[in-house]
């Protein structure tokens, strides 16, 4: 009996949590009863009911579901108990009661509306995070870059800082050629992202930006030190990361350019991408960056973490 009384307790605070004193909550509740008094003077009802519709949905714009729960039940009563205090002389009875049931009518609908609204809207704010988020990699995905590039590189022209893009290119031309084989691309998607993710800091942004190719942002990490980074990742990249075929290898173009002066994200990405388009197009499985710097393609491989200063 305790733990009913509990329980019980428990759901009165959440509900009346939801409804908590705003001044838009109070003046929703004072327009629903200063609709009850001037409906007192309409037998008829009919003006009343679009009145108690509006504040209804007028509801939506407080938090949780209590208030328009509140509204809605205290209308119904408004209109109920308006039937028996307002003057039954003007107009016959059967009338009236036609226009309070209509006004009734309209009352429940437009509750059952807004309650719908709302609970959409919850689901909408549950699932908004996940729209940023590869299915197949679990990784960030192309929306999410565009918007954080744009955003990490406001904040490194303020402050004066070093920011690196790099663009991977993972060519599985012989996996797409062969049909039924989806869920191995997928398995060979998530374990290069891994793979990619465990060569780089904590501190830097992984993103799975299209099928095949994958985008890094390194913050405070000047063009030689992400070079440095990803002559790791093609190293690793160029060995199979399945134990179904060790004999197909995954080659892996990269692309990198930092950020200069008076830069922004669009001329900052078209380099990057323009240094991919090199790679393509020189030779397979290499690192090209725009300014081209010289670096050593063979660099043992060595912790990421130990190969940039970190400054941030």
């Amino acid at each position: 009996m305790r733990e009913h009384i509990l329980s019980a307790t428990s759901s009165l605070k959440i509900f009346f949590r939801d409804f908590s004193i705003s001044p838009n909550n109070l003046l929703i509740f004072s327009a629903t009863v200063f609709i009850f008094i001037i409906d007192l003077q309409l037998p008829l009802g009919v003006a009343a009911g679009v009145p108690y519709a509006l504040v209804i949905f007028a509801s939506l714009w407080a938090n949780g579901m209590s208030l328009t729960y509140w509204i809605s039940g205290l209308s119904l009563v408004f209109v109920i108990l308006g039937y028996f205090l307002s003057p039954s002389s003007v107009v016959p009875i059967e009338i009236a009661l036609i226009n309070r049931g209509l006004t009734l009518l309209l009352i429940v609908s437009t509750a059952i509306m807004a309650i719908k609204i709302k609970k959409a809207n919850i689901d909408i704010s549950a699932l908004s995070p996940n729209i940023l988020i590869d299915s197949i990699s679990g990784l960030k995905n192309k929306q999410a870059f565009d918007i954080e590039l744009h955003t990490e590189t406001l904040r490194c022209q303020r402050y004066q800082r070093n920011l690196s893009i790099a663009l991977i290119d993972i060519d599985l031309s012989h996996f797409s050629e062969e049909k039924g084989n989806y869920s191995e691309i997928h398995e060979i998607i998530r374990n290069i992202a891994n793979n990619i993710k465990s060569k780089i800091r904590t501190s830097d942004l992984l993103y799975h930006t299209d099928t095949q190719q994958f985008s890094i942002l390194f913050p405070e990490t000047e063009l030689s030190e992400a070079k440095d980074v990803c002559e790791i990742i093609r190293n690793k990249t160029s060995f199979s990361t399945t134990q179904k075929d060790e004999n197909k290898l995954f080659v892996a173009c990269i692309g990198i350019a930092t950020l200069e002066t008076h830069d922004n994200s669009i001329n900052l990405f078209q380099r990057a991408e323009n240094a991919l388009s090199l790679s393509k197009d020189s030779a397979k499985h290499q690192v090209s960056t725009v300014p081209e710097i010289n670096g050593n393609k063979d660099k043992n491989v060595i912790p990421a973490i130990l190969s940039r200063s970190r400054s941030d």
